[in-house]
């Protein structure tokens, strides 16, 4: 009997998937935290107060090598499913040159106009001149270490694309190791102070940076620096690319300007601006739950929406956000549980604990809306809604936390801007769900409830057949119904059995020729639909890569008498795609009503 697990193919796809996308969010911030913990406890809270203040800064950095990154795996993307190589090339080098421009400014920048540099993260010598000196010490450390982290940004993509994750995640655990490392040896051997810190934290960048470049050393690499086919047309796609990731990150850097100027104006003390960093710092962690598992889940949804597949963008939606829930309750309740043991590790002083203990909790009880309204944002990134997706980033990411940040800020000081997070997140959540209410003609409970699908969207219950496949006689089953089907959608009788034919030889070909990762049994998701004057066959399965069309295309002038279901699907099949993504294999052939009509009355 097959367990629950190995009849999902969604579930098998999504959860490897989504624990290696938070586990590489994740490394980048903890470095980051052991930062924080250990420039606190030993250089001062004047000090560590100082380095959060910089997150503006950093977001900044990483916002336009983010955008140049993913505007350029996208276009790559395409290219390379077309095997467009000298295209995908150019975008490639294109991305390289652009991360080298930026690079080079934000170093100028931060050894020449430094000042300039702080300024725009919301710092006045006026307001807080006991932090600035820090400042600018940890600057000058950090600065020569800002073209490893913009290169790794528009490196790493790539590297991924090529299969392989193992090397990129490699390189996340060296960050982490030598960044702790060189605090260590900073704070108790060397004694370089603020300074010694970003000196720290830049060797370990270019460290990491290192291990990625390993890639380039390999003969086999399909990512060359190229000038073949290289136009500036590239930029236009790159920016179109880039854009909503672009948006994203510019909400939340002018969010953490606003809300950097509120607190330094009503707090009381620097132990207030440490409280506050110290939540900002476990929020980033933290935040990479939803972040992951909101990345996961763009991409799975690009697939089903690409598909017009609804159950199948029904089933993969529903379980991200059970998915997220489940972790982030479990992992709020254990950080409101133990704040005070949290807050300890950071600084012994009596203020800051009890402040961080407050926003540590404020920020757990927020933890689950949080990760919800990440994944919505990247579902709806994924189903191309990019009107409302703007318009949700910067009501959550701007407009609400900085409206709530200011009014909490002046009726309760820092403790208000630290609540803030959880309440901007509740009013967004509320504001959704009234939406919904008079949108939908009904109070939004199940998570399909916030689909935002049109009713026409993927055919009627009528036109669509969706079931799993996991033994032969299941095959057979379903290419009964399969004729059934196309029958009752006014499909030729001989048309009809052509696609009984399709399910029999490619269902049947997984069946008995797949390789299930993890030692699962074969499962296949199965979906016959009919739409705007064609019918669909999708079959998805979580083995082995196997391409048919590549296999067809090296076979085809091999003896004639072996592989003839693949070659008579291949031949008379309108349209034939094969996808790999998260270790799984996606088949779509399309016929044409028309054409089946064509073919039968020319036959």
């Amino acid at each position: 009997m097959i367990n629950k697990r190995n009849q999902d193919v969604i579930a098998s796809m999504f959860l490897p998937a989504a624990i290696t996308m938070i586990f590489s969010q994740m490394t980048g911030v903890v470095a980051n935290i052991i930062d924080g913990v250990i420039t606190s406890r030993f250089l001062g809270e004047d000090a560590y107060s100082a380095v959060s203040l910089l997150g503006p800064m950093t977001n900044i950095i990483l916002l336009l090598a983010g955008f140049v990154s993913i505007g350029g795996q996208i276009v790559c993307a395409e290219k390379v499913g077309k095997g467009e190589r000298d295209e995908a090339g150019a975008v490639f080098t294109f991305s390289v040159l652009f991360g080298v421009v930026i690079a080079l400014i934000f170093v100028l920048m931060s050894v020449f106009l430094p000042k300039m540099m702080l300024h725009i993260c919301g710092v006045s010598i006026d307001k807080r001149p006991e932090l600035y000196g820090h400042m600018l010490r940890y600057l000058k450390g950090y600065a020569f270490g800002i073209p490893a982290v913009v290169m790794v940004q528009v490196l790493s993509p790539f590297v991924v694309m090529d299969n392989r994750k193992r090397l990129v995640t490699v390189a996340s655990v060296a960050l982490c190791v030598i960044d702790i490392a060189g605090d260590l040896a900073n704070v108790l051997i060397v004694r370089g102070g603020i300074y010694g810190m970003g000196v720290a934290t830049s060797t370990a960048m270019w460290f990491q940076l290192a291990v990625i470049m390993i890639y380039f050393t390999g003969r086999s690499r399909y990512f060359v620096v190229s000038m073949k086919a290289f136009t500036y047309s590239h930029l236009k796609n790159i920016v179109k690319g880039g854009s909503l990731t672009f948006v994203k990150r510019l909400a939340t850097i002018l969010r953490d300007i606003a809300t950097n100027r509120i607190n330094l104006i009503v707090a009381v003390s620097t132990a207030a601006i440490a409280a506050r960093g110290m939540q900002s710092d476990l929020n980033m962690l933290l935040f990479c739950i939803g972040m992951g598992i909101g990345r996961t889940l763009l991409t799975m949804a690009s697939m089903y929406y690409g598909a017009s597949d609804k159950k199948g963008l029904e089933r993969v939606f529903t379980y991200s956000v059970r998915l997220s829930m489940v972790v982030t309750i479990f992992v709020g309740a254990l950080l409101f549980i133990f704040a005070p043991l949290i807050a300890h590790i950071y600084t012994g002083n009596p203020e800051v604990t009890e402040l961080s203990v407050f926003s540590i909790r404020c920020m757990a009880i927020g933890l689950p809306m949080d990760s919800f309204t990440e994944i919505l944002q990247d579902y709806l990134q994924g189903i191309q809604n990019r009107r409302l997706v703007n318009i949700l980033c910067f009501l959550e990411r701007f407009f609400i936390p900085v409206a709530m940040a200011f009014i909490l800020g002046v009726l309760f000081a820092s403790k208000g801007i630290m609540a803030s997070l959880a309440v901007g997140k509740l009013l967004l959540i509320l504001a959704l769900a009234i939406f919904l209410c008079i949108r939908n003609k009904a109070v939004p409970v199940h998570a399909k409830d916030y689909m935002f699908l049109s009713d026409e969207f993927g055919g009627g219950e009528d036109d669509n057949l969706v079931s799993k496949i996991t033994t032969m006689d299941d095959v057979v089953h379903e290419s009964k119904r399969a004729v059934e089907f196309c029958l009752d959608h006014g499909i030729s009788p001989r048309q009809s059995k052509l696609m009984a034919l399709y399910v029999e030889e490619m269902a049947g070909n997984i069946v008995k020729h797949g390789k299930p990762h993890n030692r699962n049994k074969v499962c296949v998701d199965y979906r016959l639909y009919a739409a705007q004057g064609k019918i669909g066959l999708s079959l998805r399965d979580y083995c082995e890569a196997f391409d048919p069309i590549a296999y067809y295309e090296k076979s085809k002038e091999s003896d004639s008498e072996k592989n003839i279901g693949i070659r008579m699907v291949m031949e008379l099949a309108e349209d034939i795609r094969y996808i790999n993504t998260f270790n799984s294999n996606c088949l779509l052939i399309t016929v044409s009503m028309q054409e089946a009509g064509q073919t039968e009355s020319n036959g």
